[in-house]
């Protein structure tokens, strides 16, 4: 017996390239798993303990890599990109159904205030809506004041504000 649900695919892409907030040119661009793995793991290794948000990005090695594994093979991601370093991640993670996404979003430490969460936000809100998702979720600790302020400025709203913030925005 055949299978009614067709294998959904994820649109191309486009590289963007920007200036961030030193002056440097950053590339904003699919993130591709055979090419790009070490080098992810390799900016997650390097993470601040005090970047992590609800235990993501994993500490580990092995957690690191079965987590960037799982990612790859469900959902799609974009990468900032500095002389030729990642220096920042966002993937999305649709529903069963496709009609919703999972985000996280990490740029390494070294890296922050410059413009670069809220230049790979941008690119892959704008990303959900070519795909025809109806909405993205994401999950943050009440105390990441400045990601939520991120998140608000974007439009996402608090859903559910028990333990943590569930955010959520609205595509259509």
């Amino acid at each position: 017996m055949m299978s009614s649900e067709v294998k959904r695919q994820f649109l191309e892409f486009k590289p963007v390239t920007f200036r961030d907030r030193k002056g440097d040119e950053v590339t904003i661009r699919q993130y591709h798993h055979e090419e790009d793995r070490e080098r992810l793991i390799s900016m997650y290794e390097s993470f601040s303990p005090d970047n992590r948000c609800l235990g993501l990005p994993p500490s580990t090695r092995i957690a690191i890599e079965n987590w960037i594994d799982y990612l790859a093979e469900n959902g799609f991601a974009i990468v900032a990109e500095l002389g030729g370093k990642l220096i920042g991640h966002c993937v999305i993670v649709p529903t069963a159904d496709w009609k919703k996404v999972d985000l996280s979003i990490f740029v390494h430490q070294d890296y922050q205030d410059r413009g670069i969460g809220q230049a790979l936000l941008g690119q892959i809100i704008d990303y959900a809506k070519r795909m025809g998702f109806d909405g993205i979720m994401l999950v943050t600790e009440r105390d990441n004041h400045r990601a939520v302020h991120v998140y608000k400025k974007f439009g996402f709203r608090i859903v559910n504000p028990e333990h943590e913030f569930d955010m959520y925005l609205q595509l259509r």
